[in-house]
């Protein structure tokens, strides 16, 4: 297939394909979602993508994007071409380069209910647009020392983990104006300094102001970031080596003014918008549990033809690989449920189903079989037929990672899981088991204690974790856990103790 220069050249700094290495995939391409919405005719769209290029397979990630796999090369400038018609760009993959450079603005992650939750202090979307409108192939920022990671979010949950991100924004009120707090240097994976949570930034960021901070974050990163080791580059690691401190004041010195002091931490954090709830204009959204996120690109044809029939024809991705449907009007709920139900997407069930993620540890080739997102679906589905009814009132949030990357974030989990592989030349991956990672007032990161479970013992591990939680009488597997030392956890399941 020949491509005129011009034609490629115009996809440069806004689509690229990532690098793959299981499955028989070796390139993906993650569709960026602003604010994770789409009209029905992009789903559709995508889903036709998915059948053309990627085995009619799709997922959700918790970034609110949409990947696809199994991409040719020589698919990738038709591919790009339809998703540039639809509005969308990529990620700019840049883990496929050696050396801290080619990193980007990922993503940034918005409350999915943004505009139609009754609780919320204010609709972010607007702000989210300008910072996405901005940083989307902006070469100013396509080679920043590692990715950069935002979210913002106006609502009670703060679903959008801002513990976790580079800058984590969430509304506040303060002396009578809305406005916002935010959390900066947070970070998972093995990166150094390891895993981090965010700290407060100390300031009260009106909302005017929000796009200045962030782009000034952003340029902080780029200009004084570790350039030397791909292992030092993320701002987590500027953040841990400056201190909050001189980075808000390098930020007030490129923002030409003193920001207005304000500590304060997220009381609630990392929660989901979980089953059927009143919008404030009256009508209902429904969030749609995924577990994993991984949805064929049949059922996203039939999920547009349900929001079209019933909503508003958009659809919303969450951070938690789940799927929303807005505006749906009270007298067409059953018959919406009711079609989900048709196609295997049932909106029933204990929270677990809502708040359990595993990676795509199986497509980057860093994870053996049983793979993250089949132990995900796995243990939901073993909890469930062991306890039934009784899961129903127990939040639960349970994050599977098939690497040290920990791209499920599995250390602020209540039950967190990380593959290890058994050998460099056996297929097959064990599990460490970690347990009591929080989020919001009462912030930590997980503890180990359980090192290499067998796979087909760690239903088994979960399943007497819960039985204990139960029989205590805990409504919240976190408050279970803070209860308990990790020995006294540890020795709870039998196993070796960290």
């Amino acid at each position: 297939m020949e491509i005129e220069t011009d034609d490629l050249m115009r996809f440069m700094d806004r689509y690229s394909l990532g690098r793959d290495r299981g499955l028989g995939s070796h390139q993906f391409l993650r569709i960026k979602v602003p604010a994770g919405t789409l009209t029905s005719e992009q789903l559709r769209a995508i889903a036709q993508m998915s059948d053309d290029y990627g085995r009619g397979y799709t997922e959700i990630t918790d970034r609110q994007d949409i990947q696809l796999h199994w991409i040719e090369g020589e698919h990738a400038p038709k591919a790009f071409a339809r998703m540039e018609k639809l509005g969308f760009t990529t990620d700019k993959c840049g883990q496929a380069f050696p050396g801290a450079r080619y990193g980007d603005v990922r993503n940034i992650v918005v409350c999915p209910v943004a505009g139609v939750d009754r609780d919320e202090l204010i609709d972010v979307r607007p702000l989210a647009k300008k910072m996405n409108d901005f940083f989307i192939g902006n070469r100013d920022f396509l080679d920043m020392p590692k990715k950069f990671k935002i979210s913002i979010t106006g609502c009670d949950i703060r679903c959008t983990k801002p513990e976790v991100q580079d800058i984590g924004l969430f509304a506040v009120e303060h002396e009578g104006e809305v406005g916002f707090a935010a959390l900066i240097g947070g970070g998972v994976g093995a990166t150094q300094p390891g895993p981090r949570l965010a700290e407060p930034l100390g300031a009260f960021i009106k909302p005017s102001d929000v796009f200045d901070v962030t782009r000034a974050m952003a340029e902080i990163h780029r200009d004084h970031g570790n350039r030397e080791s791909k292992a030092k580059a993320r701002f987590k690691y500027l953040v841990a080596n400056w201190g909050v401190q001189q980075v808000r004041e390098k930020l007030e010195e490129k923002l030409g003014r003193k920001l207005e002091p304000l500590e304060v931490r997220p009381r609630i954090s990392g929660e989901e918008h979980s089953g059927i709830q009143e919008q404030k204009d009256g009508n209902y959204f429904i969030t749609i549990p995924l577990i994993g996120g991984i949805l064929s690109s049949e059922r996203m044809r039939r999920v547009s033809d349900i929001v079209d029939e019933f909503g508003s024809g958009e659809v919303r991705n969450t951070t938690f690989q789940n799927m929303i449907l807005v505006n749906i009007p009270q007298d067409g709920l059953e018959d919406a449920l009711k079609q989900l139900g048709d196609i295997d997407l049932p909106v029933r069930g204990p929270p677990l189903r809502w708040t359990a993620i595993g990676c795509a540890a199986d497509f980057c080739g860093k994870a053996a079989e049983p793979y993250p997102k089949q132990m995900a679906r796995g243990i939901v589905e073993h909890l469930e037929r062991r306890f039934g009814t009784a899961l129903d009132d127990l939040k639960l949030r349970l994050y599977v990672s098939g690497c040290p990357n920990d791209c499920c974030l599995r250390t602020t989990g209540d039950i967190g899981l990380m593959g290890i592989p058994v050998s460099a030349s056996e297929a097959r991956e064990l599990y460490h088991i970690y347990l009591g990672g929080r989020l919001g007032e009462k912030a930590q990161l997980s503890k180990l204690v359980a090192k290499k479970v067998d796979p087909e013992h760690v239903r088994d591990v979960i399943e007497r974790l819960v039985d204990y939680c139960l029989k205590e009488g805990f409504a919240d597997f976190a408050e279970f856990c803070a209860s308990h030392s990790a020995e006294e956890l540890g020795s709870m399941v039998q196993l070796e103790v960290k």
